[in-house]
């Protein structure tokens, strides 16, 4: 039962988050409510199906079946993907996206890609698919698998679907954006597409992210057990 009302509210929430940015659905909402209006709802409906879904995992973590042991080399394995994930998640907060809503407004889009965008272009993306594989291997449960599996599937299956809706935009800057950048982390940089560039990473965002996680390790056992 408890797997079961996981697995229903992460439904509801990817299915509303993703069918939400769809095209057919983004447009016309766009053109009636404008572009501040449809991110509002759209971030309205957001929390109101991903606050139930942490809740009714808080209410039933670690239930169902028993489906390994982890030890402390999966431990160590956690809290460093754990950190890897805040690290790439600030940085990708510090360097907004060719298609972020300033962005969308002005009608500006640029196609240079900037600091971790050379690694990934869906940053996000890849911490939320970080966070949940790292927790995945320290809960060993049906009702974790689940929960924090949910977090791997739709990290990949939302940058799958933006990559999409981006493309069908037929913007010459955001297509030429995806020519030279990748989605799977390191390719356009191990294909000569792109270079590294560490400079241009936010050191602002790496000091926040290494606070961030000292801040977890001392209050993660107190908050979430």
């Amino acid at each position: 039962m408890a797997s079961a009302s996981i697995f229903f509210w992460w439904l509801l929430f990817a299915g509303t988050h993703i069918g939400g940015s769809s095209p057919a659905v983004r447009t016309p909402l766009i053109r009636r409510l404008g572009l501040l209006g449809f991110k509002g709802i759209y971030t309205l409906i957001a929390l109101a199906t991903f606050i139930p879904l942490c809740s009714v995992y808080a209410r039933h973590k670690h239930a169902g079946a028993l489906l390994f042991v982890p030890d402390r080399t999966l431990l160590a394995a956690t809290e460093a993907l754990m950190l890897l994930a805040l690290v790439v998640l600030a940085q990708g907060l510090a360097t907004p996206g060719p298609l972020s809503t300033q962005a969308e407004r002005d009608g500006r889009f640029t196609k240079e890609a900037r600091g971790i965008q050379r690694v990934t272009r869906h940053p996000q993306n890849l911490a939320f698919v970080l966070f949940g594989f790292s927790h995945l291997l320290v809960n060993p449960f049906s009702a974790d698998l689940i929960f924090f599996g949910g977090f791997v599937v739709f990290g990949i299956a939302s940058a799958i679907l933006q990559d999409r809706r981006q493309r069908i935009s037929g913007i010459p800057e955001i297509r030429q954006y995806q020519a030279e950048t990748s989605a799977l982390p390191f390719a356009a940089i191990v294909t000569g597409r792109q270079r590294l560039a560490a400079k241009e990473y936010s050191r602002t965002a790496l000091v926040a992210a290494l606070l961030l996680f000292v801040a977890l390790q001392i209050f993660h056992p107190r908050i979430f057990g």
